[in-house]
C-alpha cells in the first residue's frame, strides 16, 4: 500500500508516524519549513530542525523508525497531483487549507481513490471518511470558505495528536489493515471539545444530486 500524506505539521506528524509504522510507503508533501511555533503541537520535530523542510524532515523521522517515506517540499496542486500522486491506493489530508482540502478530496473521487480529510482547530477537530462509492467531501460541505487557521486561532498540542490518530486509524481500516475497523465509511466524524468529551458526534449524509466532485466519478462507480 502507498499513500499521499498532505501536510506535515500537528496532524501529518501522527498520520505519518501511524501509517509508517503500519507498512503504509508514504509520499509527504508540504511547502512550508519548522518553525519556533509549531514545536508545541508538532511533536515529530524539535528546535534542531528549525528552518528545515517540514516534508523531508517527517519522512526521515518515519525512515529512522523502519517505514518507507519521501518529502517534498512543495504544494499539493490538483495539476502536479498525477504526477506526485498517481501511484498511491489512499490519499489523507491533514492541512489547514480548506481548498486544498477539496482539490485533494475532488482528485480522489475522480479516480475512485479512498480518501481521508482530518482538520483540528482549538479544542476539537473533525475527520471525514470518503470511498469512491458514497457522497463526498463537496456533497456535505459543497464549497470552500476563509476558515481560521491553527496559526491564526490556535489549538490545544494534544488536539492535534488526538485527531491525527482518529484519522490514521481510519486510513488504515480503508488501506485494508487487517486490525482496523472498517465502520463509518463515508462519514464526518465531529470532536467538538476533546476537554469535554471524546465521542464524536457522528454526520452521516447523502450524495448531492448537483454535485460536481461526483459528476467526474468513475463511471462503474456511478449508482
Amino acid at each position: 500500500m502507498k499513500a499521499t500524506i498532505v501536510g506535515a505539521g500537528g496532524l501529518g506528524g501522527p498520520l505519518a508516524l501511524a501509517l509508517g509504522a503500519a507498512g503504509v510507503e508514504l509520499v509527504i508533501v508540504d511547502p512550508d519549513v519548522v518553525e519556533t511555533t509549531n514545536l508545541h503541537r508538532q511533536l515529530q520535530f524539535t528546535a534542531a530542525d528549525l528552518g528545515a523542510a517540514k516534508a523531508t524532515t517527517l519522512a526521515t523521522r518515519v525512515t529512522e523508525r523502519g517505514g518507507r517515506a519521501k518529502g517534498y517540499q512543495l504544494r499539493w496542486l490538483a495539476e502536479d497531483a498525477d504526477d506526485i500522486s498517481g501511484d498511491c491506493e489512499l490519499i489523507v489530508d491533514g492541512s489547514d487549507d480548506p481548498t486544498t482540502k477539496f482539490a485533494v478530496a475532488d482528485w480522489a473521487v475522480a479516480r475512485g481513490l479512498p480518501y481521508v480529510i482530518a482538520a483540528a482547530l482549538q479544542f476539537g477537530g473533525n475527520v471525514l471518511v470518503g470511498v469512491p462509492a458514497t457522497a463526498c467531501y463537496r456533497c456535505l460541505f459543497e464549497e470552500p470558505v476563509a476558515a481560521a487557521t491553527c496559526a491564526a486561532a490556535g489549538v490545544l498540542g494534544p488536539i492535534v495528536g488526538a485527531i491525527g490518530g482518529v484519522a490514521a486509524a481510519f486510513a488504515l481500516a480503508i488501506a485494508g489493515a487487517p486490525s482496523a475497523n472498517a465502520d463509518g465509511l463515508g462519514t464526518l466524524y465531529v470532536f467538538d471539545d476533546l476537554r469535554v468529551s471524546t465521542e464524536p458526534r457522528i454526520v452521516r449524509f447523502s450524495r448531492r444530486a448537483d454535485c460536481s466532485a461526483c459528476a467526474q466519478r468513475p463511471k462503474e462507480m456511478v449508482a
